[in-house]
């Protein structure tokens, strides 16, 4: 069986993630679907925490409807905040490491918004943060820590877990 999880973005819920779902079914037919729900109306939060959620997410359904070694692969698309969710989440479900198959990400701020070029974004950002106190907005501006290397988002690009996932390299 395998397996594709999708996770939604800032302020995003299940459902917009439905389209791209649909149209992966056509071409999967005998493939299972969870279109990630547990972060909805959390995404101000911090990412870490939501990484947390979606692997909890992830590990409880595998556990019902992929029972034993029923599950072949495990994939992972994830738009805009999304994509990073996911790999807050990966370090928890390392115990699938043996069937991840894919991870793919749209239009995800792996390298957050530290040095935009748009005044109007940057306003924006600004606002963000200090009206609804939004913390993972905080950890995308890479203004969570006053040194770069203790930051969210640097950290999340070192996580070994991770790194261990990638495909090693043949000679």
């Amino acid at each position: 069986m395998h397996l594709i999880v999708f996770c939604h973005g800032f302020q995003g819920n299940a459902f917009d993630m439905r389209y791209v779902k649909n149209n992966i079914s056509l071409l999967h037919k005998n493939t299972l679907f969870l279109c990630a729900s547990s972060n909805e109306e959390m995404t101000d939060g911090n990412i870490e925490d939501m990484g947390i959620r979606f692997a909890d997410e992830v590990r409880a359904f595998i556990k019902e409807y992929c029972p034993g070694s029923e599950l072949g692969r495990l994939s992972f698309i994830g738009h805009s905040l999304g994509g990073l969710i996911i790999r807050a989440g990966l370090p928890y479900l390392e115990e699938f490491k043996d069937v991840m198959h894919l991870y793919m990400s749209f239009s995800s701020p792996h390298l957050g918004y530290m040095y935009n070029s748009s005044k109007i974004i940057d306003a924006g950002l600004w606002l963000l943060k200090k009206w609804k106190k939004s913390q993972s907005l905080v950890q995308l501006s890479m203004t969570d820590s006053k040194k770069l290397e203790d930051t969210f988002l640097y950290k999340l690009s070192e996580y070994k877990v991770i790194l261990s996932l990638l495909p090693k390299k043949e000679n």
